[in-house]
């Protein structure tokens, strides 16, 4: 018997031990890091944001690039070839001249397709804009996901926090139900039954550390972090957007940039078919002999004329293959606008819901908590039951889960919302 007590001793004193390194597990006292910081580092660190940005400044460059095609092209030419002939044998002279020996700068300029000059600057500012737009869609959807992904470890750590004070709650009452069971007013199986309970909560802390563990985790690869450093998640405020009108948000823009695009490609099209008009000029040397070189420096000017007659249909296969991609951008805009009316009225809905369950379980946990304030004094006087007891203490950690889920849900509803309404 004295032994069976001081086993009984022993195991208070080290789940006592247990309990409190359970509360510092949790991070009750560790560094406290907030979604704004992961969202931050998440933004910094993405290849996805750092590709568009790369594709903004290509954008810039092949603008510029098609500018060029329209100034002045300016080269150099040389040439030295000898065409000897063998007797009856060699190329014909008159094709040869029996050489040519040349060193001619050029120079040659587009005239006339102003217009098409205008629709290129034209479709890179729109496809410049298109990317703008793409960069801020990523940055919401990264920062959407990000939050989630936040919110959910929040969620795991506060729950993790009401079993660990539960815990050590249990371990209290357990020294006072070993002195009731010793006076004969409990049981020992009730003592036990109480130990077993203290032990499946610790459990339940080690199961909860594990998915902890595993959360931040995939939050830290999220962000593009290597931190093994335990923090004190928040629970964030989410400001919730007002409800904006489909053509206001940028995932809208984006359709109605690349439609002006494929229509400026459209009007390229036809322009790239318009009468051209370019010049030309060089000056240098021109010569069939070598000795004929001292006195064969010129120049020559000229104009070349280009009108587009038959292109075997090129024209206007071109047209039908931009008019598909037209269509297939008409059908994504169409299921956006329909996808995002159905979305914003589903969580809005979802929202007001969400709402009543906080003040429903608002109003529950105030009577559980009365309820367990009773059972606490009846257990300390033998007038309660055990099983009564641990029924009580089992519905203030559900209820208390509840309000939690309930509050994260709430915000995990606002942040999807204001994801659809940007």
């Amino acid at each position: 018997m004295i032994v069976q007590r001081n086993m009984q001793k022993s195991f208070k004193y080290y789940s006592l031990l247990i309990g409190s390194a359970i509360l510092l597990s949790v991070g009750l006292h560790a560094q406290v890091k907030t979604l704004d910081e992961y969202v931050h580092a998440a933004i910094a660190n993405s290849p996805e944001l750092k590709e568009v940005f790369s594709k903004i400044e290509q954008n810039t460059i092949d603008s510029a690039l098609t500018s060029t095609t329209y100034n002045p092209q300016i080269n150099f030419n040389g040439q030295a070839l000898a065409a000897p002939t063998y007797g009856q044998f060699g190329y014909d002279n008159a094709i040869t001249n029996g050489g040519t020996y040349s060193a001619v700068v050029s120079a040659t300029q587009i005239i006339t397709p102003r217009k098409e000059i205008k629709l290129n600057h034209t479709i890179s500012s729109y496809e410049h804009q298109s990317l703008s737009v793409q960069v801020k869609q990523a940055e919401y959807e990264l920062r959407k996901n990000v939050t989630d992904k936040y919110l959910n470890i929040c969620l795991l750590q506060k729950q993790a926090e009401f079993y660990a004070k539960s815990d050590t709650f249990l371990i209290s009452e357990t020294n006072t139900l070993k002195t009731l069971t010793d006076k004969g007013i409990y049981r020992m199986s009730d003592y036990y039954a109480l130990l077993v309970e203290e032990q499946s909560e610790r459990v339940q802390v080690a199961q909860l550390k594990v998915q902890l563990s595993q959360s931040i985790g995939e939050l830290n690869q999220a962000c593009g972090l290597n931190d093994t450093t335990n923090y004190v998640f928040a629970i964030p405020h989410i400001d919730l957007y007002k409800q904006n009108d489909v053509k206001q948000l940028i995932g809208y823009q984006k359709f109605q940039y690349d439609s002006l695009q494929l229509a400026s490609q459209q009007a390229l099209l036809d322009a790239q078919y318009y009468p051209h008009l370019s010049w030309y000029a060089d000056a240098g040397i021109e010569a069939s002999r070598p000795d004929l070189i001292y006195r064969s420096f010129g120049n020559s000017l000229g104009l070349n004329l280009n009108i587009p007659i038959y292109d075997g249909h090129k024209k206007e296969l071109k047209h039908k293959s931009l008019a598909i991609s037209e269509g297939v951008r008409s059908n994504y805009e169409q299921f956006y606008a329909k996808t995002h009316s159905a979305q914003s009225t589903s969580l809005v809905k979802q929202l007001v819901d969400a709402a009543k369950l906080i003040e429903q379980l608002k109003n529950e946990e105030g009577q559980v908590t009365e309820w367990m304030k009773i059972n606490k004094a009846q257990l300390a006087v033998g007038n309660i039951s055990v099983t009564d007891f641990l029924i009580g203490l089992k519905k203030e950690l559900e209820v208390k889960n509840d309000m939690a889920q309930a509050i994260i849900n709430q915000q995990l509803l606002q942040n999807e919302f204001n994801y659809w309404n940007q």
